[in-house]
């Protein structure tokens, strides 16, 4: 044990000690304290002028949050593949001298520092948004740390160490988990669907006795409003539950044999995950609901030559690929599409907003498109093919083509994104079309950027340096369009500015490629 406790507190050291010599540790820094502050002040507003601070609406929050994180986290335990082993991990931790129930424990010590995080947090924002007693935070910190760190530390050991029941049982368990929560989904959806659309009625859902009795997760919402709304009959008898079945899956885990049966799962899953960021690397698309990645027959006929060659032989790699050149990011996109769509539907400030509303889709999209890093292309994968340089075409059209598929998989995502709110908002089919535009240009502008800070920058300050000099050059493009859109929008009319946005963007990004394209050459020589 001390073993495992010297070699956890060493990573940690270290971790900090690498970091701490790399100068971009600090520029990331500044820039996620930066935008945690801005992000902070921009939600209290929201919360406190609209009236949502108050206990009842923290209580329905953090019970979807828990609807949502107890039977993930038996789904991905179940499929032991919630915990991550790093290679040196399975070779030196699985060898140790060690209880097979100390290395779940050593290994899921970082899902009980995720539950330490999520309780601070729920500490800061309770008490500047929602003016929670202090008190209560402490209490139900306490208890989300204490309570739900040893709930989830048994549910690890039973479903990654438990020897007693057989294989059908963990794959009937994900099934199980799953219906659950289409059940939940699916009821609460009917309540929202028939009665008048507002934040109140998920309140009123999770208060229902059926929901706080139900085992686990609806008790672990019966002690959420025990603490922060006062004591019920159900929330208390739920509360009493809670804590017995806490007590009694501990015991079941501690007492439970477990010789280290899952060792060669979480060796699979490990070289698994490995090959698959390897992949994410190269632009390999990963199939979602697939366990492993069959690639089928397929042919293409080549219809260009020179850099055109580069576009094909893509095309030739995604149809091998049964989800062709769809993956993770457009089922993202649909949820994405979907979230805006209810969030316009059930918000009676959007209409607020009058003719401005054109821009609520755009926003959104522009925050998400510009926070998030997005998903590896094949453009990475074409840096590390000789011939790539040696074909006899113009810097520009190699990134053309080596670009091109991104841009027609931008189009389905854009729909996808786009429709469902435009339908809500009531968009005319003209701006609907120029909102898939504007998604399609912002993908590119982010692409070419990222191409552009790797030009610039190289390995120089790593992956974290390149997005940060990549979130740079995109944030100046996505301001200057936004004045354009101000500027049109006053002058002329929104519909206006709207088009000088899109122009605007499209000329920077434009740009972009252009400079990228021009420093071509040089990415021959990058290490």
């Amino acid at each position: 044990m001390r073993g495992l406790i010297y070699l956890y507190k060493r990573t940690i050291i270290n971790n900090i000690k690498r970091a701490l010599k790399r100068p971009v540790t600090y520029i990331w820094l500044v820039f996620v304290v930066g935008y945690l502050l801005l992000m902070g002040i921009g939600f209290g507003t929201m919360i406190e002028e609209g009236n949502f601070g108050t206990p009842e609406n923290i209580v329905a929050i953090l019970s979807i949050i828990i609807f949502a994180m107890i039977p993930g986290n038996i789904i991905s335990y179940s499929r032991r593949k919630g915990l991550l082993f790093r290679p040196s991990e399975v070779h030196f931790v699985f060898s140790a001298p060690v209880s097979p129930k100390m290395v779940l424990m050593f290994e899921g010590v970082k899902s009980f520092a995720g539950n330490l995080v999520i309780g601070v947090l729920i500490i800061v924002f309770g008490g500047l948004w929602f003016h929670i007693p202090a008190w209560q935070l402490v209490v139900y910190f306490l208890f989300f740390v204490v309570f739900e760190s040893v709930l989830e530390a048994s549910i690890i050991i039973f479903c990654f160490g438990n020897e007693y029941f057989g294989e059908k049982f963990y794959k009937r368990l994900p099934v199980v988990m799953y219906l659950f929560m289409a059940v939940v989904a699916g009821t609460a959806l009917y309540k929202l669907l028939n009665g008048e659309p507002s934040f109140s009625l998920i309140s009123e859902y999770f208060a229902m006795p059926v929901i706080q009795l139900v085992p686990v997760v609806g008790w672990n919402v019966a002690v959420t409003r025990l603490v922060f709304l006062g004591p019920d009959m159900f929330n208390l008898i739920g509360t009493a539950l809670y804590l017995i079945s806490v007590i009694g899956m501990f015991v079941f885990a501690w007492k439970m044999k477990c010789t280290g049966e899952y060792y060669e799962d979480a060796m699979k899953f490990a070289d698994d995950y490995q090959k698959m960021r390897q992949n994410q690397k190269k632009g390999v698309v990963n199939i979602p609901w697939k366990k492993k990645n069959k690639l089928r027959e397929a042919t293409v006929e080549y219809k260009g030559a020179y850099a055109k060659a580069i576009y094909f032989r893509q095309i030739l790699e995604y149809k091998k690929n049964p989800a062709f050149i769809f993956g993770w990011n457009t089922l993202l996109c649909l949820g994405l599409g979907a979230a805006i769509a209810a969030v316009c539907y059930f918000n009676d400030a959007i209409g607020e907003f009058g003719e401005a509303r054109i821009f609520i889709v755009p926003a959104v999209v522009s925050y998400v498109i510009f926070v998030f890093s997005g998903y590896a292309t094949k453009w990475s994968k074409e840096l590390e093919n000789p011939y790539t340089y040696m074909i006899p075409d113009s810097p520009l059209k190699k990134v053309w083509y080596a670009t091109k598929i991104e841009h027609i998989r931008a189009i389905v995502d854009g729909i996808l994104v786009t429709l469902p709110g435009a339908v809500v908002l009531g968009l005319s089919p003209v701006m609907t079309v120029l909102t898939i535009l504007l998604y399609i240009c912002l993908n590119a502008n982010k692409l070419y950027y990222n191409m552009l800070a790797d030009v610039l920058i190289g390995n120089l300050f790593g992956n974290v340096g390149r997005s940060i000099v990549r979130m740079l050059f995109q944030g100046l493009a996505i301001g200057i369009a936004a004045v354009a859109a101000l500027i049109g929008g006053l002058v002329i009319g929104l519909e206006v500015g709207f088009f000088l946005m899109i122009l605007v963007m499209g000329i920077l990004t434009f740009a972009g490629a252009m400079v990228a394209s021009l420093s071509f050459n040089r990415m021959e020589v990058m290490e």
